[in-house]
């Protein structure tokens, strides 16, 4: 039995179709149906050729309205295209610039942290150059000498090694050298302050010796007198250097 053709979409009418190709009276029903006819225009003149005004007016009317619609698509396929197109060199700059940009941020991020390693370092770095560089021996002011001369009144060897501190405008290797060649130590070492206070440790560090000059000069006079070659008068310049050297722990060495 024949579906009813009038009844059926055209959707439904042409897929029976390619299924019943031979079925003349569904092409026709199908060629026929009433949604594919397209509607026809009123007459624009009479039959006498008489112009119909009402009939041209609506004509006029749905050509520019076909004309605003065509044009309306054109724009939005346009549109489609410059955003299509739009999308596409987006993409490709951002796939071409994208290493850049990360090498560009890798760099900054690089410069950055090593701006704050250098700042966390370079004090400690200073002070380890400041350190480094900082002579052997120590040297005292004018106005330390007019101290320790005071401190020491009663004492004519200590002032006597003053006199030669200052002498060497305080420098207290120079003048333990000046001391020590002057008493007949001809084979004098660059760095005999370090070497004899290395040798006074033991002495220099007791509890009763730390800030009292007097008595450690006293006790640095024996130990050299008892243990070393050197002249007693360099306690003095042993105990001011290591003086100098306390703080930078020459007791905890």
């Amino acid at each position: 039995m024949k579906p009813n053709f009038n009844e059926m979409t055209v959707a439904e009418l042409r897929k029976y179709v390619l299924a019943h190709r031979d079925d003349m009276e569904a092409l026709r029903a199908l060629f026929h149906h009433p949604s594919l006819k397209y509607q026809q225009m009123r007459p624009l003149v009479t039959e006498d050729g008489v112009p119909i005004a009402e009939n041209i007016r609506i004509a006029e009317e749905a050509i520019k309205k076909k004309a605003e619609i065509a044009r309306e698509k054109q724009k939005q396929r346009e549109k489609e295209i410059e955003d299509k197109l739009r999308q596409k060199l987006e993409k490709e700059i951002e796939e071409k610039l994208r290493p850049q940009i990360e090498l560009e941020v890798e760099q900054k991020l690089r410069q950055k942290l090593e701006k704050e390693i250098e700042a966390r370092l370079l004090p400690k770095i200073t002070g380890e150059n400041q350190q480094s560089d900082r002579p052997t021996t120590a040297t005292v002011t004018a106005e330390e000498i007019a101290r320790f001369r005071e401190q020491l009144k009663h004492d004519p060897e200590a002032l006597a090694a003053l006199d030669t501190i200052q002498e060497c405008e305080g420098n207290l290797e120079e003048a333990a050298r000046s001391i020590a060649t002057a008493a007949g130590n001809t084979d004098v070492e660059s760095d005999l302050l370090e070497e004899l206070s290395s040798r006074c440790r033991t002495v220099i560090c007791q509890e009763d010796m730390k800030e009292k000059l007097p008595v450690l000069i006293a006790a640095i006079a024996e130990f050299l007198a008892l243990s070393s070659g050197f002249p007693s008068r360099l306690a003095t310049p042993i105990a001011l250097f290591a003086m100098e050297k306390e703080s930078e722990d020459f007791c905890d060495f």
